[in-house]
């Protein structure tokens, strides 16, 4: 795992990348780079002699759909900041990012498997008729010690957040 967390006063930085293979990416690549000439290759080859756009899709379709699933296998990397409310996250896919979306949330769950040492964390808020939703679920999953660290530093945050120096004025006597 290659999680890097870091902290201020108020916010919690967490960067996870996926954890593959040299090899593996350099065959990834290779195989989307070729997948995607081939397709273009494939499309042009299929032109008569009026122009037919329909066969240029298929590329287009291509890198949209499996091509963005290699590519995040490849590059992929997470970054999310958590406060003691809101949670804001972006997905990395080497070429290009996500936009940064923000939501507030109410509590955080951990998914773990039994043999794993690794967990998801899921960020849960409540509607209005006070059901439970899923604000957002980490895709990279980050080892036990690192959800530990998240969790002590987002306790030392709501305890410094609703500490006596932080919530009431100052009174000076006269």
């Amino acid at each position: 795992m290659k999680t890097n967390i870091n902290f201020d006063d108020l916010n919690i930085f967490v960067r996870n990348k996926i954890p593959t293979n040299y090899y593996l990416k350099i065959f990834l690549f290779v195989f989307n780079t070729v997948a995607i000439f081939g397709l273009f290759w494939f499309a042009i080859s299929l032109q008569d002699e009026k122009p037919n756009m329909f066969p240029f899709l298929l590329p287009i379709v291509y890198f949209f759909t499996l091509g963005r699933y290699l590519l995040w296998n490849t590059f992929g990397e997470e970054f999310y900041v958590i406060s003691t409310s809101h949670i804001s996250y972006q997905h990395n896919y080497g070429f290009w990012k996500t936009k940064l979306k923000t939501s507030k949330y109410y509590s955080i769950n951990q998914a773990t498997d039994i043999t794993s040492e690794t967990i998801n964390l899921i960020f849960i808020d409540y509607t209005e008729e006070k059901l439970l939703v899923e604000v957002f679920s980490t895709a990279i999953e980050i080892s036990i010690s690192d959800s530990e660290r998240i969790f002590n530093r987002l306790n030392e945050m709501k305890f410094d957040e609703f500490g006596e120096e932080i919530n009431f004025p100052k009174i000076f006597a006269n």
